[in-house]
């Protein structure tokens, strides 16, 4: 759980508000919890937006003591009704109290997951229709691509509530969205009136959230349909669950640490200043150190915001569907912690493409090879792979050497720039319509 205020809350001249915030936070995690339960779902999720609406009704009640109020407040006035969403939220309030109800429905939408992009077939129907979603794989044409998908993919199914004026969201993230504009629109309110702008702090941590990261919204806002959701591996039925393990490194870790590898994670991410690619290629000398020690080497996830490291990862995925479906989770934090850059280590294969097998994946080919790789992706700047072979056999284990490769499709990273709002290059989505293999291309 996250908090938007601390204690210093309690004398801030707009304690008032920024309470009031925090009770639509609260009533949107009740909508959360309730998603199940139709009557609960529609009164937690209504008190949510008749919530927000008092915030800015609070917040213009204060503005004799906000400066230059007028102007001020107009620029944001006219911003919020610039927006579709918030005229909506408006209309939404004035409905609920005038009218009634909100016209919501409960659907259940099904896709299939067989990429790392969203182009999978998809349906969308009422939930109390909805039978058997597994005949959505009658409609897979024949052929190698659907080999594929029935080897490698899953099949998502997702419970949705959506009103009916607002069809393109699902009801709970556009409040989410919601809330982070208003939430915007507070803060910006104590910058203007010259005081400290509320923390967004993890209660369980203390860890502290930059104001701005995610458009406002809370961390635990972000990522909430994998909550609602059933994966179902379609090679052989079976439901796919993840066990999420947090894990906090104490000092008897660390002293384990150097006991195991030694000071190779000493200045792990470059010197004072070092900018991405730098901190990159400091990451990757030390995963070469620690796979020469261990003989293997974990799949890792360094998420970070201004050169600074906010989060850090790992997965472990059994097959190429669990592949699909984390490297969406991956998205997902990056959006909470505000990541501007991701930085990702891990074993995989490699091979050339094959023109009479075009569909075949480079560990299927005969012609495959290990290799260590480092993938730095950020926000602006094109990708970049730090790559070193692994050569095996019954008595060593040995490196190549490390060669940087620019100019590359690096598909498996398509939903964090999705999450960034970065729109996928031409060459990634050619790349993954050809099964996700090029020439010289790493397959994770």
């Amino acid at each position: 759980m996250h908090s938007s205020h601390e204690q210093h809350a309690s004398h801030c001249p707009l304690a008032g508000v920024d309470r009031r915030l925090e009770d639509v936070h609260q009533h949107w995690h009740g909508a959360e919890q309730a998603y199940f339960n139709p009557e609960h779902f529609r009164v937690a999720i209504q008190t949510a937006i008749q919530t927000l609406r008092t915030v800015t009704f609070i917040l213009q009640n204060k503005k004799q003591d906000i400066p230059e109020f007028e102007a001020w407040y107009g620029v944001w006035q006219e911003k919020l009704r610039a927006d579709t969403l918030m005229r909506w939220m408006v209309d939404a309030r004035n409905k609920i109290e005038k009218q009634g109800d909100l016209e919501v429905h409960s659907f259940v939408r099904a896709e299939i997951v067989a990429s790392y992009l969203n182009e999978g077939p998809s349906v969308e129907v009422p939930a109390h229709l909805f039978d058997d979603p597994l005949v959505l794989i009658k409609g897979i044409p024949p052929g190698d691509l659907s080999e594929h998908i029935v080897r490698h993919g899953a099949l998502r199914i997702q419970r949705r509530w959506v009103e009916n004026t607002l069809p393109g969201y699902e009801l709970l993230d556009a409040v989410a969205i919601a809330y982070g504009r208003i939430a915007q629109l507070v803060h910006d309110a104590h910058r203007q009136m010259g005081l400290e702008v509320p923390a967004t702090t993890n209660v369980e941590t203390g860890q502290r959230y930059e104001d701005g990261a995610r458009e406002g919204r809370l961390p635990c806002m972000i990522g909430h349909a994998d909550a609602r959701s059933l994966d179902v591996s379609l090679a052989d039925g079976r439901r796919i669950e993840f066990e999420h393990v947090k894990r906090k490194i104490d000092r008897a870790d660390a002293k384990k640490l150097i006991e195991h590898y030694g000071d190779v994670h000493k200045g792990i991410f470059g010197p004072k200043n070092a900018n991405e690619e730098e901190i990159a290629a400091s990451l990757f000398r030390t995963a070469r150190k620690v796979f020469l020690k261990d003989g293997y080497h974990e799949s890792i996830f360094f998420l970070f915001r201004k050169r600074k490291l906010v989060h850090l990862l790992g997965i472990r995925p059994e097959d190429q569907a669990q592949k699909y479906l984390l490297m969406r989770t991956v998205a997902h934090e990056v959006t909470k912690h505000g990541a501007d850059t991701v930085i990702g280590l891990a074993e995989v294969w490699m091979a050339p493409a094959d023109t009479v097998k075009p569909y075949e994946r480079a560990g299927d080919s005969p012609a495959r090879e290990e290799a260590l790789v480092a993938t730095l992706v950020t926000k602006h700047e094109d990708p970049i792979q730090f790559i070193a072979t692994i050569h095996r056999d019954a008595k060593s284990l040995t490196l190549g050497e490390t060669h940087v490769v620019r100019d590359l499709a690096v598909f498996s990273c398509a939903p964090v720039y999705e999450a960034w709002g970065r729109p996928i290059p031409d060459q990634w989505i050619e790349t993954a319509k050809q099964f996700e293999k090029a020439s010289g291309s790493a397959e994770p």
